[in-house]
C-alpha cells in the first residue's frame, strides 16, 4: 500500500536502543534526530521544544555579529517593503565587513566609536567609470547602521541567542538638508524630463509630499480624477499612506499620462510592465542636469512639497497628514518657520488644492 502523502511531517518519538529518538516522514525518507535521552518525559519535553522551534533557525553555540545579522535579515524580510529590505542589505554590509567576525561581548563602548572612525574614512565611488572620485560617508549613514546593528542584537536576545544585547552608542541626528526647489526650480526641472514616466513621478512627487516608493507602486485604480483624490494605499506593514487631494498643477500631468497608460501604474516604463518600477534615479539625475539645478533627489522632491504647503499657509496638522506624520510636532519643528503665521503674516488657509498652488512660495 501506498504512504499517504502528509502536507505537514508528521513527528513522534520512536526508542532505538536506549535513546529516544524524533522521527518524521520528510523528502521521500524518514528523517530522526535524538533527544539525547532515554527519559520519557524529558524526551516529550524535548518534542515539544523541537516542534515549537520549528522554521526557526538554531542559534549558534557562540554567535557571530555576522551570523546575528543574516538571522536578522531572515527575519525581517517578510514584513518589510522590498526598497525597505534593500536598505537593510545596505546597511549591513559595513557592519559584516568591520564587525562579523567579532561576538557580540566585543562590541564595547571604543569598538564602535572605532568603527565610526573606521567608516569616516573609507568613502565611496559615485559618478561615471570615466570620472570617478571618492564621496565621504555621511553622519546620517553611519547612525542608519548603527541603529540597525542595535536592532540585530535586540532580536537576537529576543530570540534568546544572546543573554544580553550590548549598549551600542550611536552618533547624534544630523541636522537636515534644508534644500528646496524654487518654483522656478521646479519649471525648469518639470520642462526638462524629456521622458514621460520620469515628468510623471517628479509631478506626482512635487505636488503630493508622497514618498518616492509610494509613487511607483501608485495604481491608477486609486487615482479619482473625477473627484480629485489620490490614495497612496498601505505599506506592507499594514499602516495606511495618506490620501490626498490633486492640486490643480499637477491635475494636467496625470492626465496626459493617464491617456498614455499602458499598464495599471501611474509612473510606468512601458506596456509590458508588471511590476513598479524600483527606481528613476536615472532620469530624474538627467533632467537636473540639464535644468542645471542641484541636489535633486527624491527626499528633495518630498521636503519641497511640504516647504510650499507650509509657505502656503496650509495647517501644519494637514503638511503632516500628508507626509504620514503621527506626530505633528516632528512636522512643526521642521516646518515651521516656512508659515506666514510663524514669520507674523496672516495666513490663507483655503484649503491644500488652493494654497499649494496659489501660495506664495518663491
Amino acid at each position: 500500500m501506498a504512504r499517504t502523502k502528509l502536507d505537514t511531517p508528521n513527528h513522534r518519538l520512536v526508542k532505538r536502543g536506549n535513546r529516544f529518538y524524533v522521527r518524521w516522514w520528510a523528502n521521500g525518507e524518514w528523517q530522526r534526530v535524538s533527544t539525547g535521552t532515554d527519559d520519557q518525559r524529558s524526551a516529550q519535553i524535548y518534542l515539544a521544544q523541537f516542534l515549537a522551534g520549528q522554521g526557526t533557525p538554531a542559534p549558534p553555540k557562540t554567535p557571530t555579529v555576522s551570523a546575528i545579522l543574516d538571522a536578522y535579515l531572515t527575519d525581517r524580510k517578510p514584513v518589510v517593503v522590498p526598497r525597505g529590505y534593500e536598505t537593510l542589505q545596505t546597511n549591513l554590509k559595513a557592519l559584516k565587513r568591520h564587525l562579523g567576525d567579532l561576538e557580540p561581548d566585543h562590541l564595547t563602548k571604543e569598538r564602535i566609536r572605532f568603527y565610526r572612525r573606521e567608516r569616516t574614512t573609507e568613502g565611496h565611488e559615485v559618478g561615471k567609470a570615466d570620472a570617478r572620485r571618492i564621496k565621504p560617508i555621511q553622519d546620517g549613514t553611519i547612525l542608519r547602521e548603527l541603529v540597525t546593528l542595535r536592532a540585530a542584537l535586540k532580536f537576537a536576545q529576543t530570540e534568546k541567542w544572546i543573554g544580553e544585547a550590548p549598549y551600542i552608542e550611536v552618533p547624534p541626528q544630523p541636522k537636515p538638508r534644508d534644500r528646496w526647489l524654487s518654483r522656478q526650480e521646479a519649471e525648469r526641472l518639470l520642462a526638462e524630463s524629456k521622458v514621460l514616466h520620469v515628468r510623471t513621478f517628479l509631478a506626482v512627487c512635487l505636488y503630493t509630499a508622497a514618498r518616492s516608493a509610494a509613487v511607483l507602486q501608485l495604481t491608477w485604480d486609486r487615482v479619482d480624477l473625477v473627484a480629485g483624490m489620490i490614495d497612496f494605499g498601505r505599506v506592507a506593514g499594514g499602516k495606511g499612506r495618506a490620501v490626498v487631494p490633486i492640486a490643480d498643477s499637477l491635475r494636467p500631468y496625470l492626465m496626459v499620462a493617464h491617456q498614455a497608460a499602458t499598464c495599471r501604474f501611474v509612473v510606468e516604463h512601458g506596456s509590458e510592465q508588471e511590476n513598479p518600477l524600483g527606481s528613476v534615479k536615472t532620469g530624474v539625475r538627467a533632467a537636473a542636469r540639464r535644468a542645471k539645478i542641484s541636489g535633486v533627489s527624491p527626499h528633495v522632491l518630498r521636503h519641497t512639497a511640504a516647504t510650499w504647503m507650509a509657505m502656503a499657509g496650509v495647517p501644519i496638522e494637514q503638511i503632516a497628514r500628508m507626509l504620514g506624520h503621527s506626530d505633528p510636532r516632528v512636522t512643526w519643528r521642521t516646518y515651521a518657520k516656512y508659515s506666514p503665521d510663524y514669520r507674523g503674516s496672516p495666513a490663507n488657509q483655503n484649503g491644500f488644492a488652493t494654497n499649494f498652488d496659489g501660495g506664495r512660495a518663491p
